[in-house]
């Protein structure tokens, strides 16, 4: 879909003079000083010095899965939502602008009797919702590859008390995707959200989360062998006290890319005991190319366990040496690191099957 960046908004009468705010002042796109998106560069056309390869995988993810595509989803009027920001953070323009655009469909997953299903978020215009009730774990498969859309999109995610929830994105082989994620949870519930980014132009992907008691949210991402600018902000509130959240991004980067991890855990003051752990590590394999990591907490309780930190460094010398002296050559051996770099972050996957597919994934794209 093309939009005029410049007029698009100057006609919509029925939006809050606070989203009109929002529309007129905090667009990134026309706006590079906003602190929340400081380094993703959407002002800039931005031109790979490498071709990015079309994503071929798709009938061994759906072999493993229900594919919801083949579905007929609800329609859900998400613009009634607009004004509906309950994060302590600035709101997220890419939310505002998907929810003007873009029309809403709905994914109950309770209604469904199978564990694992797949959605080619990248087929689908509107925005998405998916709800859960129930304690039963299920899986959901987001793919998300071959896009050039400028236009934001929204996933949202609605779990109750005491469910449990596993998320995989692929997030592949993109021209240029701006995704939106954002997660409620109820008190007990369980989220696990990994996301897997390679071969990309120009991405964004922003993770909202907001947590209530005695519940945990795990975030595990790792990107790697992208051609431009590859971006992934999160704000990861506690609202409420004794919950847990886990955080890694871990990203490779070369051939004069850029990949940028900027996240904040924040703490309210009533969300004692507490559990927040974030961290990024960027491997460079060359001097042109560049990592920016920005870790934040924002912690108003004093009963708490919270910590992040970042690193930027280069494969090791003396392991590929290690390597060369057991007849192992330079360029394989840094194959085999980088991919015992990564692989930690596919740990988390709860199917044996999803799991061993990322984990071979992971390998023929390395390879």
């Amino acid at each position: 879909m093309e939009i005029n960046k410049e007029n698009n908004h100057k006609s919509v009468e029925d939006i809050s003079a606070k989203t009109q705010y929002i529309i007129e002042n905090q667009n990134p796109f026309r706006n590079f000083k906003l602190e929340n998106y400081k380094y993703a560069q959407l002002h800039k056309k931005i031109i790979p010095k490498n071709s990015v390869r079309d994503f071929k995988y798709f009938r061994d993810i759906k072999d493993l899965s229900l594919d919801l595509s083949t579905k007929s989803l609800k329609s859900v009027n998400l613009r009634s939502t607009l004004d509906n920001w309950s994060f302590y953070s600035n709101d997220s323009y890419f939310r505002v602008e998907s929810l003007i655009e873009r029309s809403g469909s709905l994914i109950p997953l309770d209604e469904f009797e199978q564990s694992i299903f797949s959605l080619d978020i990248s087929k689908m215009t509107e925005n998405i919702t998916i709800t859960k009730k129930k304690e039963k774990h299920q899986t959901i498969i987001l793919l998300n590859t071959n896009v050039e859309d400028e236009v934001p999109k929204s996933i949202l995610i609605d779990l109750s008390d005491n469910s449990n929830l596993d998320i995989i994105h692929y997030n592949i082989s993109n021209h240029k995707s701006f995704l939106y994620f954002e997660s409620k949870q109820g008190n007990h519930s369980k989220l696990n959200f990994i996301t897997f980014q390679s071969n990309n132009a120009h991405t964004r992907n922003e993770y909202f989360a907001s947590l209530g008691s005695h519940c945990h949210f795990e975030l595990s991402g790792l990107n790697f062998d992208n051609v431009g600018v590859n971006d992934n902000y999160s704000f990861i509130q506690h609202l409420k006290p004794s919950s847990s959240s886990r955080e890694v991004f871990k990203s490779i980067v070369d051939k004069g890319a850029i990949t940028n991890f900027q996240g904040k855990i924040y703490v309210d003051s009533i969300a004692q005991k507490t559990d927040g752990y974030q961290m990024s590590r960027s491997l460079l394999l060359d001097d042109i190319s560049k990592a920016n990591n920005k870790p934040e907490l924002e912690i108003y309780a004093d009963d708490v366990k919270c910590s992040h930190g970042s690193t930027v460094s280069q494969i090791n010398k003396d392991q590929i040496y290690y390597f060369n002296s057991r007849g192992i050559n330079k360029n394989e051996a840094q194959k085999i690191l980088q991919k015992a770099f990564l692989s930690e972050t596919l740990e988390n996957i709860s199917s044996v099957e999803l799991k061993d597919f990322s984990l071979k994934l992971l390998d023929n794209l390395i390879n």
